[in-house]
């Protein structure tokens, strides 16, 4: 287990990385003049959620046959490598389902549109220059109004799943833990408290082997000493964060037939109040 992409569906973008109004109860209301400014200007722009970039992929697509030699050497290596990769992502298993799927893409889409809007631009003459770079204007502006969008939203609603800022207040929860060790028992914890404390936090992974069909001996071994220590400490994500459904439940059901139950230490939330993670230990 690697990766969420097939446990998590990416269809809306902002709920991927940051919080919907319906998804947050009590959001933070603006307060700085940056703040302000941003919500304003996403209120008068009507909130925007998508940029122009797919709209000038097409208009460049229409214009390359203006493009010559090189130029349209170059836009059709792009597309072709485009499409190489996207059918090899679509006949893969599992593969091409989240974000970090597609941007394997980048920038190549952006190669044919800057190609094919200067190899066109070259034939308004005098022109060209100008009439270029109004449309780069405008399709800047459409990218900076949903970057502004994105960080009102951010600002208000808290980031979403693994972006949320909960991770700062477990951070400075854990370093005082004295655990032998600290088990993830979700995907999206370890990398970033290894990064948050330099590497001091005894980090292990709590999603192997009770993630497993069937369980060999040696499996039943491992989980017999990774649930028996009483200073080994579990995290994981709550409900509603969850990458990885059920695997934490599936490993605190181990545990009660084993004779253990497992023990909250503390719930951490996140600073619009939405609980994000739980610490606990096992106990007989």
């Amino acid at each position: 287990m690697t990766s969420p992409s097939s446990a998590q569906p990416t269809h809306n973008q902002f709920g991927w990385l940051v919080n919907e109004d319906w998804q947050t109860d009590r959001p933070h209301q603006p307060r700085s003049a940056l703040t302000m400014a941003s919500a304003r200007i996403s209120s008068l722009a009507a909130t925007p959620r998508h940029n122009l970039m797919l709209y000038a992929f097409v208009l460049a697509l229409l214009l390359t046959p203006l493009a010559r030699g090189g130029a349209l050497k170059a836009i059709l290596w792009a597309l072709v490598t485009m499409v190489v990769a996207w059918l090899q992502m679509a006949v893969t298993a599992n593969a091409g389902g989240s974000a970090h799927h597609a941007i394997l893409l980048w920038p190549l889409p952006e190669m044919v549109i800057a190609v094919s809007f200067a190899a066109a631009s070259r034939r308004l003459g005098r022109a060209g220059v100008p009439v270029l770079a109004a449309v780069l204007v405008v399709i800047m502006a459409g990218s900076l109004l949903v970057t502004n969008e994105y960080y009102w939203r951010m600002r208000r609603n808290g980031g979403a799943m693994n972006w949320t800022d909960a991770i700062f207040r477990l951070s400075d929860y854990m370093r005082n833990s004295q655990a032998k060790c600290v088990f993830s028992v979700d995907w999206g914890i370890m990398d970033s408290l290894r990064l948050l404390n330099q590497g001091t936090l005894p980090l292990r992974v709590g999603t192997d082997p009770i993630s497993k069909p069937e369980l060999s001996s040696d499996d039943r071994e491992f989980l017999a000493k990774m649930i028996g220590e009483p200073q080994h400490v579990f995290i994981n994500h709550t409900k509603n964060f969850e990458f990885f459904t059920d695997v934490n439940a599936k490993l605190v059901k181990y545990a009660e037939g084993a004779g253990y139950r497992r023990q909250v230490e503390a719930v951490i939330p996140d600073s619009n109040g939405r609980p994000v993670y739980e610490v606990y230990r096992f106990v007989r």
